[in-house]
């Protein structure tokens, strides 16, 4: 333990969870800063900012109802930006999400189970054509499977999921950039694309001499996905502003494509990895769920994110002034000892009621709106993977994706025996 007095928060040049050395080996910080000191100040950033470490910290702080200490008014990234949608907080927060409850709703997994099967089905076919026997799973399945599913609940045409996937990069890529407008062109190039798709909505509209669109409007007039569910859905007694659309659609599109992205390599990685782990799935498929909600516990696709404070506050003994930037370390607090029983050990035994408890979606007001449909995605492909290939296996070193506060798996070469000794063998 650290003679450090707990009096105020450890200024530590070392400790940057916003820098590529940090993205090394975060977990080992994130352990030596929960015992030395749980409350970290980074200097080294513009602006500075705080961190918690320790789960009881970060879960107390997600579960500010009222966000009387605890604000995400100023958004989840380490810039100060203004409220705006899912970024508000308390009653305002609570009423926006509600909109889109009717579009990605509590039960998304068994809404859009036949999409999502026959997606994950047709990337296996893919894979496997002309008899190939390996790839990249995290470039042929992995970025696909959620980029591909999103595209279809937007609105947009399959073939651009790449293009896509591209801008939602920069767009993360901004977030760790030390300025203030630093996300403002990637934001301004997805704008760029998605209006033209939003205009054409309004032409139809125009040319059915609709002036007051509603929701009736959906799957007639217009076709059934999210841009014409913005342009008709009233938030209070008015439409979403350009503003709030632009957010809802770049949310969607991190929340709902690079996340779930991670969450597959990262489980398909452990499991891979120790390939009794992986025969395991095989044999008994009542595992993929607990597998998936370790992998979100053990490699959360999100280090972290922010609020910022809405008075003086005081944490585990450390003071942090007003307004400051504070970081909510996921990666950390999933990993805490005081939590967890062998918290950097990967395992199919915990029970679920207890293993759920992670906060690899945050928690709180904030939870992540896309949880049911990422927890879908990950149940039906590791249940299809492993009866089309159950002999999937590691073929080469895996790379990890280089956004800092991100934790996922640029590629993830594998291989497979071919399908029809697949099935012979199974």
């Amino acid at each position: 333990m650290s003679n450090h007095d707990f009096t105020g928060p450890m200024v530590d040049e070392d400790f940057n969870p916003m820098s590529a050395e940090f993205a090394d080996d975060p977990f080992a910080a994130f352990g030596k800063a929960r015992e030395e000191c749980p409350v970290r100040h980074t200097a080294e950033f513009s602006p500075e900012f705080y961190s918690l470490t320790r789960f009881s910290d970060i879960f107390a702080a997600l579960n500010d109802a009222e966000a009387a200490r605890w604000s995400a008014r100023y958004g989840s990234s380490p810039q100060f930006h203004r409220a705006i949608g899912f970024n508000q907080d308390a009653e305002d927060s609570r009423d926006f999400r509600a909109l889109f409850r009717t579009w990605l709703p509590a039960n998304a997994g068994v809404v859009y189970a036949d999409l999502i099967d026959s997606t994950i089905n047709d990337l296996i076919d893919e894979m496997t054509a002309d008899d190939r026997v390996q790839g990249d799973f995290a470039s042929e399945f992995a970025v696909l499977l959620p980029i591909r599913i999103i595209a279809q609940l937007i609105g947009v045409p399959p073939e651009d999921a790449l293009e896509i996937k591209e801008m939602t990069d920069e767009f993360l890529g901004a977030f760790c950039i030390p300025e203030q407008n630093g996300v403002a062109p990637a934001a301004r190039r997805l704008h760029a694309y998605f209006e033209p798709h939003l205009e054409r909505r309004r032409e139809l509209l125009r040319g059915a001499s609709i002036e007051v669109p509603d929701e009736t409007h959906l799957g007639t007039v217009l076709p059934n996905d999210l841009l014409s569910f913005m342009l008709v859905k009233k938030y209070g007694d008015r439409t979403l502003t350009p503003s709030e659309i632009d957010y809802v659609l770049a949310t969607a599109l991190t929340g709902g494509n690079d996340t779930t992205t991670s969450m597959l390599t990262n489980v398909t990685y452990r499991l891979l990895s120790t390939p009794s782990l992986w025969d395991r799935i095989v044999e008994d498929g009542k595992l993929i769920q607990p597998a998936i909600e370790e992998s979100l516990r053990m490699d959360p696709p999100v280090l972290g994110l922010f609020r910022t404070t809405a008075d003086d506050v005081t944490v585990s003994g450390c003071p942090i002034p007003e307004k400051s930037k504070v970081m909510l370390l996921f990666g950390s607090a999933n990993r805490d000892p005081q939590q967890w029983e062998d918290p950097d050990e990967f395992r199919l035994d915990r029970p679920m009621k207890f293993l759920r408890r992670h906060l690899a979606f945050g928690g709180g007001a904030h939870f992540c709106l896309g949880a049911p449909l990422a927890r879908a995605e990950g149940n039906r492909a590791l249940e299809l993977l492993r009866t089309r290939l159950p002999h999937l296996r590691l073929d080469g070193e895996s790379e990890r994706i280089p956004q800092f506060h991100l934790w996922g798996r640029q590629t993830l070469p594998v291989r497979w025996d071919a399908p029809h000794l697949d099935s012979e063998g199974a």
